[in-house]
């Protein structure tokens, strides 16, 4: 049975247990693996990076693997995240009877047109930047604008931005940002960008700001897009300080996970 899970690791207890023809039932199939370490989990959706990918991750992570934390601390992380309110039906647990799955009272009513928010932010590891909440689709005119508006605001917060060479900004390579109207926007106004590898969550910390965020949005339920633009902004001001601290002072630790994981994904 262990041989078998090992060689064929998506095969459920039910399937190794009609293959070898075994007398015992699934679950004690299902135990014994338990026992030996063999758990069950669902997987994660990750992308199977190519030889490039990985070549390009390991680029960013060995040539920042000296950068101090104070270094770190200069960056202006920046992304955009989605938020959504009522109708919109993520993974929701509910306990029932056995064959009530189509009960209502056990279904989550779903809406055509769910509310939805978008929002673009930023931090530092000194602390939050500013962030803009929008329902508008995101495009290169949009975000140049966007940043016109809050990116230099948000670094002025922490930095002197008189003095360009003293901060740096790190996005990831969505089109957008890598568009011709905002390269220019950016180079046009001195800032310095981190040359991001593509595909690489794990080497933004912003992202781990976002799934914290997320948490505490879903935990109060928005009925209108207005109170749900309301509990983004105060869930945004009421980030913990120190966690913007901690998020980027991880950024050594993460350059040598990709360098331990020779270009594959990290626990980050």
């Amino acid at each position: 049975m262990v041989e078998e899970s090992k060689e064929n690791p998506f095969s459920t207890p039910h399937r190794i247990h009609l293959k070898l023809g075994l007398e015992v039932s699934s679950h004690t199939v299902d135990r014994r693996l338990q026992e030996v370490g063999l758990l069950g989990r669902v997987a994660q959706h990750k992308k199977a990076f190519t030889a490039a990918d990985k070549a390009h991750r390991l680029s960013f992570a060995n040539g920042y693997r000296n950068w101090t934390v104070a270094q770190w601390m200069q960056v202006v992380f920046v992304d955009e995240k989605n938020f959504w309110g009522e109708g919109f039906c993520g993974h929701t647990y509910v306990r029932r009877p056995a064959g009530e799955a189509l009960n209502p009272a056990y279904c989550v009513p779903s809406l055509p047109h769910p509310i939805k928010l978008s929002v673009w932010g930023c931090m530092t590891g000194k602390g939050p930047g500013y962030c803009y909440i929008f329902n508008e689709n995101m495009d290169a005119l949009l975000l140049k604008d966007i940043l016109g508006t809050h990116l230099v605001e948000s670094a002025a917060l922490h930095y002197d931005v008189e003095h360009a060479e003293g901060w740096w900004l790190l996005q990831d390579n969505d089109p957008k940002h890598k568009s011709t109207l905002v390269q220019d926007w950016l180079f046009n106004h001195g800032i310095q960008c981190v040359d991001f590898p593509p595909y690489s969550p794990d080497l933004n910390p912003i992202e781990n700001l976002w799934n914290d965020l997320a948490r505490r949005v879903e935990r109060r339920p928005a009925h209108t897009m207005e109170q749900l633009q309301d509990i983004i902004a105060e869930e945004w001001a009421a980030t913990p300080r120190d966690l913007f601290a901690h998020l980027v002072e991880s950024m050594p630790a993460r350059c040598q996970a990709v360098i331990d994981a020779k270009g594959e994904h990290t626990k980050y």
